[in-house]
């Protein structure tokens, strides 16, 4: 689980807590469609309910949980069709970015990207999924600050949620991240050629054309994706466990 972190530093107990579930939700330490009990989140975070309601409220603005009149809070499962669109928004503005990158790259950017590259293989061998994504969004975060678009990049960041835990969820295959490794040594290849049309058919297959990984992950999982109408029943200790580890 994430460390938690109530009521210390300059953020307030609700930010804390905001974090602590936004992180908690997104990597996938919880399994989305759980309950969300008040009592069971205020004792282990060891703070008021009033933080962890203002949390929820933002939480479900931002799309990570679901109330439902007369059932309670749950976290959200993954919608499809957000997944897409979220999808689609990233690459329209990633292409975007790329091609002004193109024009301006140092080998310090390079330098970084072959880094990033070499670090994804070590937590491939290690078997940790989020440090491989971790990774993944720190390789295409060099488009966005070698080009000086930090609101960009943050944009795309906080709108992706559903789409980031798809992405771990996928990237928790062996195979996937060896695919994903890959692409990114054709995508490092095709910046030094300078070779824009190629680059940006590559980074449609990159980002966009996924269909299959998402069938599969539904076969996988029906019950963690939007479509399953009965949610689980409310589940003591959620927050002590670890989704993606248990599967």
């Amino acid at each position: 689980m994430p460390t938690k972190r109530t009521n210390k530093g300059s953020q307030t107990a609700g930010e804390n807590v905001y974090s602590f579930l936004r992180k908690s939700i997104i990597e996938l330490h919880v399994k989305p469609g759980l309950a969300i009990n008040l009592k069971d989140l205020s004792d282990f975070l060891k703070v008021s309910r009033s933080p962890i309601r203002d949390a929820l409220i933002q939480l479900e603005k931002d799309g990570l949980v679901t109330t439902a009149p007369q059932k309670g809070t749950f976290v959200s499962k993954i919608d499809i069709q957000r997944v897409s669109d979220e999808r689609f928004l990233r690459a329209c503005i990633e292409e975007r970015i790329v091609e002004e990158f193109l024009n301006i790259y140092t080998e310090r950017d390079i330098d970084r990207m072959q880094k990033i590259i070499d670090e994804q293989k070590t937590a491939a061998a290690a078997g940790d999924a989020r440090a491989f994504l971790r990774l993944d969004d720190k390789m295409h975060a060099v488009f966005f600050e070698a080009t000086n678009h930090p609101f960009c990049l943050n944009a795309v960041m906080n709108m992706s949620s559903h789409y980031y835990r798809i992405r771990l969820l996928s990237l928790s295959e062996p195979d996937i991240q060896e695919q994903t490794l890959n692409q990114h040594r054709e995508i490092m290849d095709l910046v030094l050629k300078k070779d824009a049309e190629k680059l940006k058919k590559l980074l449609d297959i990159h980002i966009i054309e996924k269909g299959a990984e998402v069938n599969k992950l539904k076969a996988k999982h029906p019950e963690i994706f939007t479509g399953v109408v009965t949610p689980p029943p409310a589940k003591r200790g959620i927050w002590e466990t670890d989704f993606l580890k248990s599967r």
